[in-house]
This record gives C-alpha cells, sequence and structure tokens, in this order.
C-alpha cells in the first residue's frame, strides 16, 4: 500500500476544493450631494458677484436680505439657483449673482462631489 499503513484502515478524504473566505464588504458609498452651511460657502466662494440693484426696486426704496439656494457641481461652479426667501423685487438680480459665482471643489474622501447650500444678499441703501 503505497502511502498507507499495512494493515491500517482506508481513510477517505474530502478531495472538494476548501470554501472561499466571503468577499470583502463593499466600499462606503460616498454621497453624490452633500449639504453645507452658508457661512461656510461663503468661506469657500473664489469669486463672489454682488447683485446689481434693481431700478424699480431703488425707486420703491425696498431694502432686505435675499436667500439663494444653490446647487454647486464637482468642479465648484454653480449649477443652479433658486431664491428661498426675500424681497419679490430683489429676488432675480440675487439669483443672476448667485450663479456667478465659484467656489472651491468640494472633496470627500478623495473625489469631488456636488453640493448644496445657500448664500445671503444684502440689499442696503
Amino acid at each position: 500500500m503505497p502511502g498507507g499503513v499495512p494493515g491500517g484502515v482506508p481513510v477517505f478524504r474530502d478531495t472538494a476544493p476548501p470554501e472561499a473566505p466571503p468577499p470583502p464588504p463593499p466600499p462606503k458609498e460616498i454621497p453624490k450631494v452633500i449639504r453645507k452651511s452658508g457661512g461656510v460657502l461663503q468661506g469657500e466662494a473664489i469669486k463672489k458677484l454682488e447683485p446689481s440693484y434693481p431700478p424699480l426696486a431703488k425707486a420703491a426704496r425696498v431694502t432686505g436680505t435675499v436667500v439663494i439656494e444653490i446647487t454647486i457641481d464637482e468642479s465648484g461652479n454653480v449649477e443652479s439657483a433658486r431664491p428661498v426667501s426675500g424681497h419679490p423685487l430683489l429676488k432675480d438680480a440675487a439669483t443672476s449673482a448667485a450663479k456667478g459665482w465659484k467656489f472651491k471643489p468640494t472633496l470627500l474622501s478623495g473625489t469631488a462631489v456636488k453640493v448644496i447650500g445657500t448664500i445671503t444678499f444684502n440689499f442696503q441703501m
């Protein structure tokens, strides 16, 4: 008996290959869009445009604050802007100005992501 013991009991070994270990868990998914506060966004702006005072609002002596919600793409450009609050005569000017802002790209785990946040414009005479 090659490889055996004379008078021994035959041993049958499982010839199936060992089970493969379970696959590692998938990497945590990076959010596609994150939200930032207005103060943080203001500090990350690398180009800011001030709104032009609308002539009708100026003639009516309208003052106040306009809050604009913006979406910033992975390159730091304003992708969309919409007024959240403020006087109707001031909203268009603030929205147009917000669209001209530029930001440092936001990185999350080394990957650029979109950002949503608000910026505030104050119209004073």
